[in-house]
């Protein structure tokens, strides 16, 4: 038997073999929604109820996973962890005499507000940057407390 085709909804095409047909089907040379009329009739219907079974196209393959990276710098400087990385500078410049005791603060803070996003999400980088900051942020801490502590007790004497 002969059939009319339509992939489209407006093009008729055809008439074309059953076998034909099927062969263009399987190949994927047609869509699922393709419509069929037998020739001499002026029923349309899908074309998966004329269709011998397993002559239908396999499902296309799955696409690939995306990959999901930290950053493109491998790493090395984690840009999408902002807090991590601003307690590491802070963290080295509270370092400096007077200026780095309010400079290690913030950097005491936001260290531990980085890797508290490291932990959110493992993906991004930052936990060495946060750890550094946290620690330079805390022994700046002591060290001006400490000279503070050293220069109230001095003017005692």
């Amino acid at each position: 038997m002969n059939y009319y085709y339509t992939a489209d909804g407006t093009n008729v095409l055809g008439p074309i073999a059953l076998d034909q047909l099927t062969n263009l089907f399987s190949q994927g040379g047609l869509p699922a929604t393709t419509q069929v009329c037998a020739e001499g009739t002026q029923t349309w219907q899908p074309i998966a109820t004329i269709l011998p079974v397993g002559s239908a196209p396999p499902p296309p393959p799955a696409p690939p996973p995306i990959p999901q990276t930290g950053d493109a710098t491998g790493g090395l400087i984690p840009y999408k962890n902002p807090q991590a990385l601003v307690a590491y500078y802070l963290g080295i410049f509270g370092l400096f005499p007077a200026i780095g005791f309010f400079l290690a603060i913030p950097a005491f803070i936001l260290g531990i507000l980085g890797l508290k996003k490291r932990k959110l999400n493992p993906i991004i980088k930052g936990a060495v940057h946060a750890w550094i900051g946290i620690i330079l942020g805390a022994i700046s801490i002591a060290c001006h407390l400490l000279v503070v502590a050293l220069l109230i007790l001095g003017r005692k004497h």
